[in-house]
Order: structure tokens, then sequence, then C-alpha cells
């Protein structure tokens, strides 16, 4: 009985021993990544165990199981930074577990009055996120009009400068004109490139397109229309529409020896 107790004593450390593994880490300030010195680990052993991290260092021998680690750094008595890890230990060897403290804020730092600001300070928030809806809202709406506007005004004042221009070209032509009129062989007065425009009509077979007689002009189009309007106001030619476009026709046969 004796021998059995010996041996029982003897062998069942060893076999504890051989199940205990060592967990051992650094603990690091969360800003300067520095090992924080003094740093109190705790574990949730059987019993519980904790030391102080002199140097940022601990180490704890462990058997197997599931454990939470915490690690805890005081200034002055007070709570500064803390992590909390947890830990499976499956089996003997090392585990190594780093942790990187974080800033601490402890629950006695809130109170029931401090609750209701949470809800408010996300409705101000939602109120902002509106008002800066609002806001593109708005300006699109401005800048919308402000196009729209822009191309009233510009095609207003092409207008306006077509009207202008139209106006000028007649005002050339007429100027031009004024007593340069000379008399065909026919006895007709016509000044000379008005005779030209009845020449191609007459080579034409007496019938051309307006655009045809543009394209054989070396004038404007505003011009060629002035000459054409011209020489049917003097009842030489007629003009007919046809589609998007004029036919210009000698009106007498008188005009043919133009």
């Amino acid at each position: 009985m004796l021998v059995l107790i010996f041996l029982c004593s003897f062998f069942l450390p060893l076999t504890e021993a051989a199940e205990v593994a060592t967990v051992h880490g650094a603990v690091y300030d969360w800003e300067t990544f520095k090992l924080l010195e003094n740093t109190i680990v705790e574990v949730n052993s059987t019993p519980p165990q904790s030391q102080v991290a002199k140097y940022g260092l601990y180490s704890f021998d462990l058997p197997m199981g599931i454990y939470i680690l915490k690690a805890s750094y005081y200034e002055k008595g007070e709570l500064v930074s803390y992590r909390e890890e947890t830990l499976n230990i499956t089996d003997e060897g090392d585990y190594l577990l780093d942790m990187l403290l974080l800033p601490a804020y402890p629950e006695s730092n809130l109170n029931d009055s401090d609750l209701p600001e949470i809800p408010a300070l996300v409705e101000e928030e939602n109120l902002l996120q509106d008002n800066n809806s609002s806001k593109s809202t708005i300006f699109l709406i401005v800048a919308g009009s402000l196009l729209i506007a822009g191309a009233i005004v510009f095609l207003v004042l092409k207008k306006k400068q077509s009207s202008q221009n139209a106006y000028l070209e007649t005002s050339l032509y007429e100027a031009e004109y004024s007593g340069s009129e000379n008399t065909t062989d026919d006895g007709v007065s016509l000044p000379q490139d008005l005779q030209q425009v009845v020449a191609l009509i007459k080579a034409n077979g007496g019938r051309i397109t307006q655009r045809d007689l543009r394209s054989k002009l070396s004038y404007s189009e505003a011009k060629v229309s002035l000459m054409v309007s011209d020489l049917e106001n003097r009842g030489i030619i007629e003009k007919f529409k046809k589609g998007r476009g004029n036919v210009i026709v000698l009106k007498q046969e008188d005009h043919q020896n133009i």
C-alpha cells in the first residue's frame, strides 16, 4: 500500500507537468507601440494568477483549457489602457500572445444624464446630412437654370446678330447698286452682277435652283438671296418653292436676250 502511494505521488506531478503549456508575450502602448512597463496581467486560471510585467513582458504556466487574459495599465491609480484576450490551450508547448493596450473608458465615467445625448447627436447628424442634401439640390437647380438662361441668351443674340447681318447685307447691296446700273442690249438697266445671274439662269435653260445658282457664284448666300429678290422685284424672274429650296425661272421671253 505504501509503495502504491509512493508511486502515485511520484508520477502524478510528472503527468500534470507534461500537460502544462507556457503562455508568454509582451504588452504595448497603442499610441507609441512601446513596451508598457509595470502592466498588471491576469488570467482566470484555477487558482487565478496575476503578475506585474516589470519590463512589459509576462509569462504563465497553464494547463489545457480556455482562458481570459486581462492586461491593465494604471497611472496614478487610474486605469489608462486595457486589453482582454481569449486563449484556447489545446496541447502543451509555448503560446505567444502579444497584447496592444487600448485606451480605457471606465463605465463610471458614464451616467444616465449622458445617455439621452446620444440620440440627440444622431438626430443632429441626420439634420446636417439633410441640409447638405438640400444644398446640393438647390445648387443643381440654380446651375441648370443658369445653363438654360445662358442658352436662351445665346440664341437671342445669335438671332439678333443674324438680323443685323441681313440688314447690313441689304444696306451694302443697296449702296453698291445705287447709280451703278448698266443698260443691256435690249434696253434693260441692270448692274453687272445681276446680268451675270441672269446669264447663268439662261445658260441653264432658263431654270435653275437657288442652291445651284449659289454654287456657281462667288458671292455670299445672303447676297445671292438679295440678288434673286431684286430680280424678282424687277419682274425678270419668278421664284417657286420646291421642297426645302427654291426654283428660279426667267419670267419673260424678252429677258432671254439679256
